[in-house]
């Protein structure tokens, strides 16, 4: 279902032609993100141009939904909102530009949120360009009422309100239930480096930044999970902030059955009597009260002594042992 209604956004895109990049009267414009963008975050801040006086209203749309704006004065150069929320994959965000209750100019940017955890969202299509603010064309447009100099920020704990990250990516504390430590006061220069080209990349492979406050406790292991392996843990974990336990992108179970689909469709494990096999999802977990059981149950999402990770088992003694702690036999 997910990969058809991706092949229908697509196909959207690809009905409207140029239209996406509607340059309309210039009225309005959209400066941020450029139409046919590929960005890594799912969450967008939106820059708009306004001619003086064109409009009285801006009305926002992501994908047909409208957004809920609060009042706000349109007679500035220049606006901007942040944490459009984006589905992986195709998206599309419209601006309507009103005036006294009528509607003065529409604009489209089309942005593809790239995500490595679907497969039908990992690759962008044809003529998408990946996009990043952080550069002086972008910015010069912000700093009349923005401080875009990074090179004295502390990248050490600093006040929401002396942060230059703040006004933009504020919404990222007040959108989702768990923010991780370094978002959550604004050290995002601890894994942002401010001399870095592009400016303000984030220090590659993610473990470098990661381990510095995290124990590297998987490489010793005689088998580690791919990205960890990579040292890419943002691809399961947002470093930033996320509505589900550890910080992870999706649930346990969709995280897991987004690169190993074959789970979902063929008895796991083993086959019972009823020809079912191994329940991997959508049953409670034994080992923790209240919790659903999911692929982590049984498999370490890192790393582990035997090649399918299993959770503390050894890789010596037989398999029929490790299911012994939950099935007497």
């Amino acid at each position: 279902m997910r990969s058809l209604l991706l092949l229908v956004a697509l196909a959207a895109f690809s009905s409207t032609g140029s239209a996406g990049a509607d340059s309309g009267t210039g009225q309005i414009s959209i400066v941020s993100p450029p139409d046919r963008s590929v960005l890594e975050t799912p969450l967008a801040s939106l820059v708009v141009r306004l001619q003086s006086g064109s409009v009285d209203e801006l009305q926002l749309f992501v994908n047909k939904r409208r957004v809920s704006l609060p009042k706000r004065d349109y007679s500035h150069y220049t606006v901007c909102f942040d944490g459009l929320g984006l589905m992986s994959g195709a998206n599309e965000i419209k601006v309507v530009g009103m005036k006294g209750g009528k509607k003065v100019e529409e604009l489209k940017s089309r942005v593809f949120y790239r995500s490595d955890l679907f497969a039908d969202a990992s690759s962008a299509p044809d003529g998408f360009t990946r996009y990043q603010y952080h550069g002086y064309q972008t910015e010069k447009v912000c700093m009349p009422c923005h401080q875009l100099d990074f090179t004295a920020a502390s990248e050490g704990e600093t006040p929401a309100a002396s942060s230059p990250c703040y006004q933009c990516h504020k919404k990222m504390l007040s959108t989702y239930a768990n923010v991780h430590g370094p978002a959550a006061v604004w050290a995002c220069l601890s894994c942002h480096n401010k001399k870095g080209t592009p400016k303000l990349v984030a220090v590659k492979p993610d473990s470098k930044s990661c381990f510095g406050c995290h124990e590297d406790i998987w490489s010793p292991m005689k088998y580690g999970h791919g990205p960890t392996a990579a040292g890419s843990c943002a691809t399961c974990h947002d470093p930033h902030a996320s509505n589900y336990r550890y910080f992870l992108r999706t649930s346990a179970g969709d995280l897991c059955l987004g690169c190993h689909e074959e789970i979902a469709t063929k008895p796991h494990v083993i086959v019972g009597f009823s020809n079912a096999g191994h329940p991997v999802r959508r049953t409670p977990d034994p080992y923790h009260p209240g919790r659903e059981f999911t692929c982590v149950s049984c498999h370490n999402p890192h790393a582990g002594s035997s090649p399918v990770f299993l959770q503390n088992y050894d890789g010596v003694a037989p398999a029929s042992d490790f299911c012994k702690k939950c099935h007497g036999m």
